[in-house]
């Protein structure tokens, strides 16, 4: 009897041990483990601003994990922690996709945007466009990456706003990409507001976005957008050789927006960019190129020139810039012939619609 109860005991306990292992293999080979640990990383990285829902939309359906990588730490700010509530990179388990969250309050930092901010003024591919939806947030897009951006001003803190930026690298930069990235970068931006008390205007979920405007250029006569002041001057644009426009939809909400008038080959010509909030303070101090020391100014050597506006929902000024493209070291500029009051005109003109548009006053240009 003594040595039929321990016996009953092992076999009882080998059993369970038995079944612990099948249902542990079980939930490991089923992938549950891996769920799981997927959803951990993504709460420690990225703070619990984000699930692994919240990832599908800039990701597709594919699994995808979070962490803290220095190997990505170009996509952040330089800045260090300053004002920094959160920053992870997330990577796709079945592709090369990386994303890069960083959200941060702006009285705090300076550096966050610079990426952006170096992106829409040096780079002549980039093509951006409102996130809409009523969100004050832009997509920009290059080749194989995406920049976003959303600045959310804090209702019940005075001079205080967050903001949000995202960026992601190897992956093409089609429509439903960067509406993926609009959604993922507002959702980042809703989830930061409610963590840290942050009591801001958001906007509706949002569908789809504009097409990239310099994938879809249209004809001279047909814009509509950002574009429409400029090419409303009649003959300046054809004499400086445009027949098309990167020409994107005008939004009082969105924190970037910009122009691009391009020539028979698909040259850019003339690069124009509006930026408001935070934005337009990071893209004034690194304006290396305009040299922004007053409130507007123009360089007609160096065919460019800048202006700005007093605007009330950021109570910053906002900063609109011109510039001629040049086609490379030492070849000289795309215009044919170079003009400086058309580029005097054309920066007015952009300018004045853009700071219409977003409810500006006391505007100052060259």
């Amino acid at each position: 009897m003594t040595r039929t109860r321990p016996r009953r005991l092992i076999t009882i306990s080998a059993a369970l041990v038995g079944l612990l292992l099948v249902a542990g293999g079980a939930f490991y080979f089923s992938g549950s483990y891996e769920n799981w640990r997927d959803e951990r990383s993504l709460s420690a990285a990225c703070k619990g601003l984000l699930s692994k829902e919240d990832t599908r939309s800039v990701l597709g359906g594919r699994q995808a994990y979070a962490q803290q990588d220095h190997q990505f730490d170009y996509l952040f700010s330089k800045d260090g922690n300053n004002g920094r509530i959160a920053d992870c990179v997330l990577k796709g388990r079945k592709a090369h996709s990386v994303v890069a969250v960083d959200v941060r309050w702006s009285s705090k930092t300076r550096a966050p945007l610079k990426t952006l901010a170096s992106e829409l003024q040096q780079n002549p591919r980039t093509g951006t466009v409102p996130m809409g939806s009523g969100w004050p947030g832009s997509i920009a897009s290059d080749d194989d990456q995406l920049f976003g951006i959303v600045e959310l001003t804090c209702r019940n803190k005075p001079d205080e706003s967050l903001l949000v930026s995202s960026r992601v690298l190897y992956l093409d930069a089609d429509d439903e990409s960067r509406a993926g990235l609009a959604r993922f970068t507002t959702v980042a931006a809703k989830n930061a507001a409610e963590r840290v008390g942050c009591d801001a205007a958001v906007g509706k979920d949002i569908g789809n976005v504009a097409p990239a405007p310099d994938r879809n250029p249209v004809q001279i006569g047909k814009a509509t957008g950002t574009c429409a002041p400029v090419i409303a001057l009649g003959a300046g644009a054809e004499q400086a050789g445009a027949v098309s426009a990167a020409d994107a939809p005008s939004d009082p909400h969105a924190p970037a927006e910009d122009c691009s008038l391009t020539d028979a080959h698909g040259n850019q010509l003339y690069q124009l960019t509006a930026s408001y909030g935070s934005l337009a303070e990071n893209m004034r101090r690194g304006s290396r190129e305009f040299e922004a020391t007053d409130e507007s100014g123009f360089n007609e050597e160096g065919h460019r020139g800048y202006g700005s506006a007093q605007c009330a929902t950021s109570g910053k000024r906002s900063f609109y810039t011109l510039k001629a493209v040049s086609r490379g070291a030492g070849k000289g500029l795309t215009v044919k012939a170079p003009d400086p009051h058309f580029e005097r005109a054309a920066l007015k003109a952009f300018a004045e619609q853009s700071a219409k548009t977003h409810g500006c006053r006391d505007v100052k240009l060259p």
